[in-house]
């Protein structure tokens, strides 16, 4: 049999359509330079304006919950209100900064957490695509060098050890970094 067209499987002498390719991805060049320079962006803007915090320090400090936030914006308001209450050694010009920057800081969070789920939720999809294409190829180089064809047997011995708990296939993997 020729050469299989892309998108068409062959297993076991039948040709089926592929079935598993959940997601087309292909950045342009220009989208990958935008990419890269928008995370340089944000990465040197974080690096100069934001303390990197020792596990340590992450615990001693701790962060607020829902509760002590509300607790917080509602001190902001009355203290806006009753600037008269407000003890001497409280700087509210540092308060208010530091009241703003964490609503900026926050809203930051909010909007990368759903940046970093989108882009782990396509990972998945192409992780998944690549492995089930992977076992798909593996698939056909064990159905070749099992017809004794040349070029697929050296091609089995080395992914057969990916698969250690199949008969024959005791070979420990080896993976180049």
């Amino acid at each position: 049999m020729g050469r299989i067209p892309v998108g068409l499987v062959l297993i076991k002498n039948h040709i089926i359509m592929k079935k598993n390719d959940l997601i087309q991805l292909v950045f342009t060049p220009e989208e990958k330079e935008t990419l890269e320079q928008s995370l340089s962006s944000l990465e040197s803007m974080a690096s100069k304006n934001t303390p990197d915090l020792s596990s340590e320090d992450r615990q001693n400090l701790g962060s607020i919950n829902d509760i002590n936030k509300l607790f917080v914006n509602k001190c902001q308001v009355m203290m806006e209100q009753n600037p008269q209450l407000i003890p001497a050694f409280v700087d509210v010009d540092e308060f208010t900064r530091d009241f703003d920057a964490r609503k900026q800081v926050e809203d930051m969070i909010l909007r990368l957490d759903v940046i970093q789920r989108q882009l782990s939720d396509t990972k998945v999809l192409l992780d998944h695509d690549n492995y089930h294409d992977a076992l798909t190829f593996y698939r056909s180089v064990r159905y070749y060098a099992r017809e004794q064809q040349e070029s697929a047997i050296p091609i089995y011995d080395v992914l057969k050890r990916y698969f250690p708990g199949h008969k024959a296939e005791s070979n420990p993997v080896e993976t180049e970094e």
